[in-house]
């Protein structure tokens, strides 16, 4: 049973002001509410929860289509066994639960910037914008241990005779700033471009995706405080780029040869880009087992002995130093923060090259030529952060795609 929630109050106000002709400062300030029904759905239990029996499930039924076009497996009986039975108390099983006095989780959310238009095509914008989310849903393996030590960790657990299993509470948080700069340019002159710069810092404490990350980010359930750290996916400098730009020459533009063939094959050509920057994301170093003796697994981070960990070369064979973290010791918990490391950061060029061919005056055929990752910049993935594995510190794939070209024609009429 789920509690209702009935004090989601969300004011939200803004205002614009023109200071002269060319410059407006805007501010707003609101409260939002999130609606991601799937963690609720998915936390509830509905099914397979004592005392209600086994699921039973069947996969990958009359998938050999090419063999047999017709169905062939037909309805089996779901109780086959004593199997299906509950288990005479639900201490034993692990699955997820949440607080049912669970409240939904909002955001408080603010901007303040100036804009001003430089001409009649250009735009310059420059915002500071802000929030600070609340009531996140902070998930993790309870009933622990609640201190690391030897021997049964049930015994050093809230309730002894019940087993570790998942349960979901709402007392995350964190917050995000950013500087944001655009450029923007609309189409005049046949150019037109947009430069988007990003200076920014998302900080949380373990929630900061669905599941997986929930539970490996924090290293204690009890203290998840001291996890407060980078979130998992902060970026803090992205620099975007896209720009049109049709090419003054041919019938009708700014220099036209005299020559109709020349002027046919040099004209109506239009060269696009678009380019991103920013920043490798934070991945989080890990040790395989239940070094700190609590009844749980792959939450244990290494200890960081000191040094640099970062290389002013970095390889795919060795991404950083890996001297400067060990094993800790049994009944530990590793030193070492939350994601203190990054990956690769991305640098991608994207060209493409449009022409149209005009037939007749309701007809034309346009050309296009795209590349993708036109420069074939390879982004290394994030290394093996698991210190237990011989490829520690190793990269072994990519985080983006070789370069991609197509072409097209389009018949207009």
């Amino acid at each position: 049973m789920l509690f209702d929630d009935k004090k989601n109050f969300g004011p939200r106000v803004g205002l614009a002001y023109r200071l002269r002709q060319n410059t407006v400062v805007r501010a707003s300030f609101g409260v939002f509410y999130d609606n991601w029904a799937g963690v609720t759905q998915n936390t509830q239990g509905l099914t397979g929860n004592w005392p209600t029996s086994l699921v039973n499930t069947a996969s990958n039924l009359n998938n050999n289509l090419s063999v047999n076009p017709l169905p062939n497996t037909t309805a089996q009986n779901p109780f086959p066994t004593l199997g299906a039975l509950p288990p005479p108390t639900p201490f034993d099983q692990q699955n997820w639960f949440i607080d049912p006095h669970e409240k939904q989780p909002y955001s408080l959310q603010w901007n303040f910037g100036v804009q001003e238009q430089l001409n009649q095509s250009t735009v310059l914008t420059v915002n500071y914008v802000g929030s600070g989310s609340r009531r996140l849903v902070l998930g993790g393996i309870y009933n622990t241990a609640l201190t690391p030590g030897p021997g049964d960790p049930s015994q050093r657990s809230p309730f002894p005779y019940i087993t570790p299993t998942y349960y979901d509470r709402t007392w995350g948080r964190s917050n995000y700033n950013a500087l944001q700069v655009s450029l923007d340019k609309k189409l005049s002159n046949g150019l037109a471009y947009l430069v988007s710069y990003t200076w920014s810092k998302a900080i949380d404490i373990g929630d900061s995706g669905w599941y997986g990350l929930e539970g490996f980010s924090v290293q204690n359930p009890y203290a998840f405080n001291n996890d407060r750290s980078v979130a998992g996916f902060d970026l803090p400098q992205l620099l975007s780029v896209s720009l049109l730009y049709e090419l003054p020459v041919g019938p009708g533009k700014r220099f036209n040869p005299t020559n109709r063939f020349l002027s046919h094959i040099v004209g109506n050509w239009q060269p696009n880009l678009i380019a991103s920057f920013y920043s490798g994301v934070p991945y989080n170093l890990s040790v395989d087992g239940d070094i700190a003796n609590t009844g749980n697994s792959g939450y244990e981070r290494p200890n960081y002995l000191g040094g640099n960990a970062n290389l002013a070369n970095p390889t795919p064979l060795q991404w950083f130093n890996t001297s400067v973290f060990a094993v800790p010791a049994p009944f530990t918990y590793g030193n070492s923060g939350r994601f203190i490391l990054r990956s690769d950061g991305t640098a991608n060029v994207d060209l493409s090259i449009f022409r149209i061919f005009p037939i007749r005056e309701s007809k034309s055929l346009e050309f296009r030529a795209e590349m993708f990752n036109a420069f074939n910049t390879p982004v290394y993935a994030a290394p093996n952060g698991d210190i237990s594995t011989s490829t520690f510190g190793q990269v072994t794939s990519t985080a983006n795609q070789a370069r991609q070209i197509q072409m097209a024609l389009k018949l207009r009429f």
